[in-house]
């Protein structure tokens, strides 16, 4: 997948004191805990009476306190409704939020429940194990139909990656394209079966694999947008770029055994229309213009020639589907 890190300036302000403090108050033995991957916030995997546990800590600029409190009222309705998701769990003040208070900034800390299983594999894994991420998905959207929050997620809109685009990337066809492809979907309905609060990023990132059941974590990114949108996400990071996989009758059935698997489990929970799987592709776009921001935003781009061939394949990939009208990956999802 994409090197995505977390912005230099952030990266700055991040000290070993601020992961001390938070550590302290959620009771975890800092000398054990282990620096996980995070492109968004600083992930540790550490032991709290025994127990693993994640430590997240972000930047206030990157998420507050009100959206952590959403994110993680929006992930205990989903336990209470029966559903395996790892739960925040409470500081020693009895605080599921705790904001480390700087001079000039502020860093938010949470704990989550440690999930079981291994990072999945990017489309090599098997046709149940999609199926059962399919089913996981297909439920949580038929919940989200019937939630009213206390705590309101942003709209899709207010995405930073959505908002902060062309601060990040100069090209303005680019930013044209995403314009017209923020035009589209704003035409698209928003009635209640094909909208509303989802995951964000349910990608082989945020998926672990235990005993062929996934264990879906991380809500950082949830937010209210069309439950298609969610679907192009996964179909968009379990499809090989051609640098990786050449023959593009191969990267069509490796896309095609990932839809046709995870969408026979969404189905036994939830049903879109014809017209909300027709939409897929543009979905599809608009996270190949969000990861491109990305990018922009996290890597040195005036190093390109020394970025690793994989790297400079897949913004090259992405740039140039977006500005030819190239799609992603040609295939017509409603007749699979």
């Amino acid at each position: 997948m994409e090197e995505i890190y977390i912005e230099s300036s952030i990266k700055d302000k991040f000290k070993k004191e601020i992961f001390l403090e938070a550590a302290s108050r959620f009771g975890i033995n800092f000398a054990d805990t282990i620096k996980l991957d995070g492109f968004q916030n600083f992930v540790f995997l550490g032991k709290r009476e025994s127990k693993n546990v994640i430590l997240r800590i972000a930047h206030s600029s990157h998420r507050s306190k009100d959206m952590t409190l959403a994110e993680i009222e929006f992930i205990s309705y989903l336990a209470d409704s029966g559903m395996t998701v790892s739960k925040a769990l409470l500081s020693n003040r009895g605080e599921y939020v705790e904001v480390i208070e700087l001079v000039d900034n502020c860093f938010i800390a949470t704990v989550f429940e440690f999930a079981p299983g291994r990072r999945a594999e990017i489309c090599v894994e098997s046709d149940i194990f999609y199926e059962r991420i399919g089913r996981f998905t297909g439920k949580m959207h038929k919940l989200s139909k019937e939630f009213s929050p206390i705590q309101k997620r942003y709209d899709w809109t207010d995405n930073a990656a959505v908002t902060k685009f062309q601060n990040y990337v100069p090209n303005e066809m680019l930013q044209h394209k995403l314009e017209l492809i923020i035009s589209q979907i704003q035409s698209l309905s928003r009635d209640r079966d094909s909208f509303g609060l989802i995951h964000g990023d349910i990608s082989p990132g945020n998926y672990l694999n235990h005993e062929d059941h996934p264990s879906i974590i991380d809500f950082d990114q949830c937010e209210y947008s069309w439950f298609a949108s969610e679907i192009a996400t996964s179909i968009f990071h379990e499809t090989p770029i051609p640098f990786i996989i050449t023959d593009v009758n191969k990267r069509k059935t490796i896309t095609k055994r990932f839809f046709s698997n995870f969408f026979q489990g969404y189905s036994k929970e939830n049903t879109l229309s014809r017209s909300a799987i027709d939409a897929i592709p543009l979905f599809i776009n608009l996270r190949q213009a969000i990861v491109i921001g990305l990018i922009h935003r996290s890597a040195d781009m005036d190093n390109f020639d020394n970025w690793s061939d994989w790297n400079k394949e897949a913004l090259t990939f992405y740039i140039n589907n977006l500005e030819n009208d190239i799609p992603y990956i040609d295939l017509d999802f409603t007749s699979l």
